[in-house]
């Protein structure tokens, strides 16, 4: 078979094709997207389940509102510990035990996914080998399989970059070991150049980059995969369409046809075009009810699917470069995916059996709606350690609402049903607590716990997930006397939270001497039931966070938090 054949210039010219042209109409189309989900959540954010003068739910109107009991007794010193990234932070056995795994466990991840990568990268390197002059060759093969490793810079990035440190160390190691091979081999072979190197790993590697650098986004992270996954499927119909209708009595056909109809020679085309990408949709959608399934049973993570969806961008680019060696290479690529799932499981089921004693703590993060990128950056390396060791709650906000939003939720708004997942009422709210998974995926990341609320329903929800929270992070950069709702929190988690398992985040952009004299005004109406009546003493730690260097000082801090006694 040559390099000209029907099929390897349909691969080699209509694939690249279907592939950028994806890109370019998935990306704004996420965008868009998103921006409807997010209006779909702030208008139904602003929804009252109760008329206006209508009784607020049981226990409501009190729970941030001082008591008229005074039979408990209550300590007289609030004091406000201020920690900064210089600060130490002292933690016991058990909340130093469980620092250390947040801070291990995401570079585990990403160990399992290099190896999976790897062993993607082998049967590439394999098949490239056999299809240039049937030779492996040690030191060839030592460098194709590193040229075809580069998507794992961006999953260490993805899985465990949560600073910019590391994610400039792990692209500075790979390529130093890659000038280091490039070396080795102009060494060995002085016919090969280092030229020709560069430009091999760039072919193989510059377009599915930057396409998937575009999707790895935060801003578009949370759909862009599926999105994009259904824009090839459809355009390849179109393409596959449009080739299918070539042969002269079939054109001929489809002419009768849309004369038939009144069509002009456009409408034909772009009727040709429509048939294909909508019956390659249908199937598009069919495998995204599949992906709901498989996510809503365990089968998959959120962070599983972003980064399958990067190795099969990789491996249909690649793969392309095969075909000109007949189209069987073209098997290359699915079984190079093969050998990188079998890899992630063997990988991810021995590290599901690292035993632990304690059950996983449950976060509850609150902040001020309105720090916006703020709050996504904090959310991202928050959760890239915290989702390995417990779970994170939170009530849905604007900030956040694109940045967590799970493969299941997207898929009920675009269908219509996102309405469905607000909680209107303690009915739904235990329902919705009681399908938030509390174990791990395969990965080994605890999901996020989003929960919808209406303007009088998120009172009640906030009672709820702080009584039953390990530890509390509320982030108020930002706060000022304009954050009624914050305020209102502020004296809630007084009232239920013993006050050792909160963590209150700020920076010069907060209003502190307000932020004190609430803390002072919560603390002085206490209610009777409040846990903290019962300490001698209260202690409320302030975290200083001004960028990623001071994040350490947070991690310590919440583990320090939840494993308090």
């Amino acid at each position: 078979m040559t390099g000209r054949d029907p099929l390897t210039l349909a691969v080699t010219g209509m694939l690249p094709l279907v592939l950028i042209t994806a890109a370019a109409i998935a990306l704004p189309v996420s965008l868009f997207l998103l921006w409807l989900y997010r209006r779909s959540v702030l208008r139904s954010m602003r929804v009252r389940t109760t008329p206006p003068g209508a009784v607020e739910p049981e226990g409501t109107a009190s729970l941030g509102a001082p008591s008229s009991a005074t039979s408990a007794a209550r300590p007289t010193v609030l004091r406000i510990e201020a920690v900064d990234g210089a600060s130490a932070v002292r933690v016991g056995p058990r909340a130093a035990a469980l620092l250390r795994e947040a801070r291990r466990a995401p570079w585990r991840t990403a160990a399992v996914y290099a190896l999976g990568g790897l062993a993607y990268a082998v049967v590439m390197a394999t098949a490239f080998q056999l299809t240039s002059d049937g030779t492996i060759r040690p030191v060839r093969s030592a460098l194709l399989v590193w040229t075809y490793a580069w998507p794992v810079v961006l999953v260490v990035r993805l899985v465990a970059g949560s600073g910019r440190r590391t994610r400039i160390a792990a692209v500075g190691v790979y390529f130093a070991v890659l000038l280091g091979f490039f070396a080795l081999a102009v060494v060995l072979s002085p016919a090969v150049s280092l030229g020709q190197l560069l430009f091999l790993w760039a072919d193989m590697n510059v377009p599915p980059t930057l396409l998937m650098l575009a999707f790895l986004n935060r801003r578009v992270r949370a759909v862009g995969p599926l999105v994009i996954a259904f824009m090839i499927l459809a355009i390849l119909g179109a393409n596959l369409a449009l080739s299918a209708a070539e042969p002269e009595d079939r054109l001929r056909r489809i002419v009768d046809i849309g004369s038939a109809l009144g069509l002009e020679a456009y409408g034909m085309l772009f009727g040709i075009l429509l048939v294909g990408a909508a019956f390659f949709a249908v199937l598009a959608g069919l495998g995204l009810l599949w992906i709901r399934r498989r996510y809503e049973a365990g089968k998959i993570s959120d962070q599983s699917l972003t980064i399958d969806a990067l190795w099969l961008v990789f491996g249909v680019v690649e793969s392309t470069n095969l075909v000109f060696s007949g189209a069987r290479w073209l098997l290359a690529c699915p079984a190079a995916l093969v050998a990188y799932k079998l890899v992630c499981l063997a990988g991810f089921s021995v590290t599901a059996r690292r035993a632990t004693t304690e059950p996983p703590p449950i976060l509850l993060l609150l902040r001020v709606f309105s720090l916006g990128h703020r709050s996504e950056r904090l959310f991202d390396a928050l959760a890239t350690h915290w989702r390995h060791v417990g779970l994170v709650r939170l009530i849905a906000g604007p900030d956040l609402a694109t940045t967590t939003v799970e493969p299941h939720e997207f898929l009920d708004f675009v269908s219509g049903r996102l309405g469905r997942r607000f909680i209107d009422g303690p009915a739904a709210l235990d329902r919705r607590i009681a399908e938030t998974r509390s174990h791990p995926d395969r990965d080994g990341r605890f999901r996020v716990g989003e929960f919808f609320c209406h303007d009088d329903t998120w009172h009640v929800v906030l009672a709820r997930l702080a009584g039953e929270a390990d530890a509390v992070m509320m982030d108020l950069r930002g706060f000022s006397t304009a954050n009624a709702g914050c305020i209102f929190e502020v004296h809630s988690l007084v009232n239920v939270v013993p006050v050792p398992r909160v963590a209150l985040v700020y920076d010069d952009t907060t209003d502190r001497r307000f932020l004190d004299e609430t803390l002072d005004r919560a603390w002085a109406a206490l209610r009777a039931d409040s846990p903290n009546r019962a300490a001698a003493e209260g202690a409320v730690r302030l975290v200083r966070y001004d960028g990623p260097r001071a994040f350490p000082s947070l991690l310590r801090s919440l583990c320090a938090a939840a494993r308090a006694t």
